[in-house]
């Protein structure tokens, strides 16, 4: 698997250039990522390209052998074109304008910046589509990130409208999608419809602000599509991508992914609460296109950006390096090549410090890089276990989440959680995936009905497949107005169950649920479920729901439905997998196992050695060592076993 370095060449004497190709290639290193930031000099003034410098750093990396991911870089627009036209920055929620400085600062809505971000997109392609060093472009920078998804300004509200003429068709439609005979919100004109940033009161109609960013994903996703169509049309045969910061929600990224070959994210673990986080985020990002991904950034030391940032102890570099690959990475670009005497991101590490000298992450790079040419990319196998999600359900519960502390992604990261401590291996996956590779399947909340979907369920269950749904299912349409029916909305005789009272809970009254005579905490949520033909799997306690249906099973044709009216803590999915998925067993805390292809990968994320229990005998590679019964794992270790 190749491994590549951030580099930005205009931030150093061009004397040292050369002497940092050689590097890289001593380093086992094959990609380098440049020109992301770069537009105030490769366009100094309207029009006038220089391009001198950018030949002679493309040229000096290829001598190397080094293949150059070409970074478009209109997440930066030169301050020529944003003083002279400050039109084009972003109006944000609170109504005010951002000024030059920052990065992300444009609309990308605005009609004007797209042609001025075509214009310099063409004249590279046109200059380096073709050179033989350019394996691949990377689309603009993170887009989204930085909150710049949703922009409030004209352009924004004249292309709103318009998005709704295409999707609703005419005011009928769209006062009836959105229920807009409550509060006397009927519209007559398209141009009375506002962006929800403008304050009213009592807030604004769900169905619009969901529609709005609905809207405000598509302007993003397209503002990419046309970035990629000048790029394939000037750069045939090249890899086109672009990479996602982690935790930024605003895009509906499984949309952005069909516009690139390859999607990217860049993993920085600091700004995660613990690496099962950065584990759901590997497969979230996998799960986008179903194929390996890049990790464009990786976190080579510290970092300048969270509220402490630690340090990074010594194999902590190689074990996320090993984590990125059993996940599904096939490139692995460290941030940075050399910390930055300047700019916003001083205090970020990168393989060499400061001064210049090789840092611990320089090492471990090296390491793994020969780890790698000597045994080969550790593939991870088929999961057979899926996660449904979807960026609607987040929005729409996000701008509503009638429960104090009721989070979509942190419910998905606490299912996701419990399975990877059980050692079972996930795809993360968009709602109306077909579901014929798995075995197991648990849709996340899965709010907004959508009826040809939830028929391929029953289908999919029919034929033998588990599906579990947590609470907050199917209990609106796509529109976010409330279904008419039972909830689950068209499913009631799949799950044998209908909710028959919900409610959001007091955090510090929560309930209980009981399987026997096991009781766990039940928080944030409960649904008490009317049971027709379904089993009771777990019953309310300590309420006035006592010995009432928390969570049921039904059996339809060969599969098996699952609802669950409880949120779905640890401990109550603890309780609950090992019954529907026998060879989950429970992991040592801080161990991580993923199942190869071909093997085994053991991972320590913890600061003390830990043993684990091997079935029969495995020939670890990296050691040579042959392991059996209890095998130990140094702190921040990594066993590869393979069967003998």
């Amino acid at each position: 698997m190749p491994l590549g370095v951030c580099y930005y060449p205009e931030h150093w004497p061009q004397t040292w250039w050369a002497d940092d190709a050689k590097q890289m290639q001593a380093l086992g290193l094959e990609y380098v990522r440049i020109g992301e930031f770069a537009w105030a000099l490769m366009e100094p003034a309207a029009g006038q390209y220089d391009w001198v410098w950018l030949d002679q750093a493309i040229e000096t990396l290829a001598s190397q052998g080094l293949n150059i991911v070409l970074g478009t870089p209109t997440a930066t627009p030169p301050a020529w074109l944003t003083h002279n036209q400050p039109d084009l920055m972003r109006i944000d929620a609170q109504g005010r304008r951002l000024g030059h400085g920052g990065r992300r600062q444009a609309c990308l809505v605005n009609p004007q910046y797209i042609e001025y971000s075509r214009q310099i997109v063409t004249a590279m392609a046109e200059r380096y589509g073709q050179h033989p060093a350019v394996a691949a472009w990377q689309i603009d920078n993170e887009i989204g990130n930085h909150g710049s998804a949703r922009c409030y300004c004209e352009h924004c509200a004249a292309a709103f409208r318009q998005w709704l003429i295409q999707r609703y068709g005419d005011l009928a439609g769209l006062n009836e999608a959105w229920g807009t005979a409550f509060w006397s919100q009927t519209y007559s004109d398209w141009q009375q419809i506002p962006l929800p940033n403008v304050p009213v009161g009592g807030g604004h109609n769900p169905s619009l602000v969901l529609d709005y960013r609905r809207f405000a994903s598509d302007q993003q996703v397209a503002y990419c599509a046309m970035q990629a169509e000048i790029l394939r049309q000037h750069s045939p045969n090249r890899t086109i991508l672009t990479n996602i910061a982690p935790g930024d929600d605003e895009i509906n990224w499984f949309d952005m992914a069909q516009q690139v070959d390859t999607i990217a994210w860049d993993n920085y673990p600091h700004g995660f609460p613990d690496w099962q986080a950065v584990a759901m985020y590997h497969d979230h990002i996998r799960g986008l296109k179903r194929q390996p991904f890049w990790v464009m950034e990786q976190q080579p030391g510290q970092i300048n950006w969270t509220p402490t940032n630690p340090p990074v102890p010594p194999n902590q570099v190689r074990l996320w390096s090993y984590q990125d690959a059993a996940h599904g990475a096939a490139n692995v670009l460290y941030f940075r090549w050399r910390a930055c005497w300047l700019g916003q991101e001083q205090y970020h590490s990168g393989l060499r410090d400061h001064a210049n000298r090789p840092a611990r992450g320089s090492t471990e790079a090296r390491i793994v890089a020969n780890e790698w040419q000597q045994h080969g990319q550790p593939e991870a196998a088929p999961r057979k276990v899926a996660l449904l999600v979807s960026y609607d359900d987040h929005w729409a519960q996000q701008l509503d989440p009638h429960a104090q502390g009721w989070n979509y992604w942190q419910l998905l990261r606490t299912i996701h959680r419990t399975l990877t401590s059980y050692g079972v291996g996930v795809d993360i996956v968009q709602r109306g995936t077909p579901l014929a590779a798995y075995q197991l399947a648990i849709a996340v909340a899965p709010m907004l009905d959508n009826p040809a979907e939830t028929a391929g369920w029953r289908e999919w269950v029919q034929a033998g497949g588990t599906l579990i749904c947590t609470p907050r299912s199917l209990t609106k349409r796509r529109d976010n107005r409330t279904a008419p029916d039972g909830f689950p909305s068209g499913l009631t005789d799949l799950f044998g169950a209908d909710v028959a009272e919900w409610s959001a809970l007091d955090p510090a009254k929560p309930w209980a649920v009981k399987f026997g005579e096991t009781s766990h905490t039940a928080p944030l949520w409960m649904e008490v479920l009317n049971v027709s033909h379904a089993n009771s799997l777990a019953t309310w306690s300590k309420s006035y729901a006592k010995g009432q249906a928390a969570i049921t099973a039904a059996t339809y044709g060969k599969g098996l439905a699952v609802l669950m009216g409880c949120y779905p803590t640890e401990e109550i999915l603890g309780d609950l997998l090992p019954r529907l998925w026998p060879a989950a067993q429970r992991l040592p805390n801080e161990i991580e196992r993923i199942e190869l292809t071909d093997g085994v990968l053991w991972f320590n994320h913890g600061e003390q050695a830990q043993s684990v229990k091997l079935q029969g005998t495995w020939h670890d590679r990296l050691s040579g060592e042959q392991c059996s019964g209890d095998c130990s794992i140094e702190s921040l270790g990594i066993r590869w076993l393979k069967p003998l």
